[in-house]
């Protein structure tokens, strides 16, 4: 049985949508890897679907080399997706990234149930806030920029400011 490598990469207008925040990834399969107009490709592109690029990044005897080589692909931090959500012919999900990325609207959701953010709250006390929570929401396996923690901190403090102003 042979095991092959298909790098699976979003391209399209909406990067930041749920469905596509934490989309990129390496998926090892069984099943042969094919360009629609050329046939089989074992390394290389596999052509672009959905906004979706496909690239062949090979053919490896075992599952074990197949992993390894996928985290050479990776060469630095890497997390590997439940096996229980994995379509038949996929065996490993490989995604970048030690945490998982969150939308803006979920990490508004997060931050509303774990602190509570002053309408007199300033920017450099919302910029300490940050870095705290940033480190908090990694505890929960999931990740956010820090200008993305920022902004939803000054929405948060900004919604607090018109509700007292009310």
């Amino acid at each position: 049985m042979k095991y092959y490598i298909v790098e699976k990469h979003y391209i399209g207008p909406n990067p930041h949508d749920v469905e596509h925040i934490d989309f990129n990834r390496f998926e090892i399969s069984t099943k042969l890897p094919r360009h629609e107009s050329k046939g089989l490709v074992l390394q290389g592109w596999l052509g672009t679907y959905d906004d979706v690029d496909l690239y062949a990044h090979g053919a490896y005897g075992s599952l074990a080399a197949a992993e390894y080589a996928v985290k050479a692909l990776l060469s630095g931090e890497f997390r590997r997706d439940p096996d229980d959500d994995l379509p038949p012919d996929v065996l490993a999900v490989y995604r970048p990234g030690r945490y998982a990325p969150i939308t803006d609207d979920a990490l508004i959701q997060w931050l509303e149930y774990k602190i509570e953010v002053s309408a007199d709250d300033d920017d450099n006390e919302l910029e300490r806030q940050a870095d705290t929570m940033i480190y908090e929401l990694q505890q929960e396996g999931r990740t956010a920029y820090r200008a993305q923690m920022i902004d939803c901190l000054e929405f948060l403090r900004d919604y607090a400011r018109e509700e007292r102003d009310d």
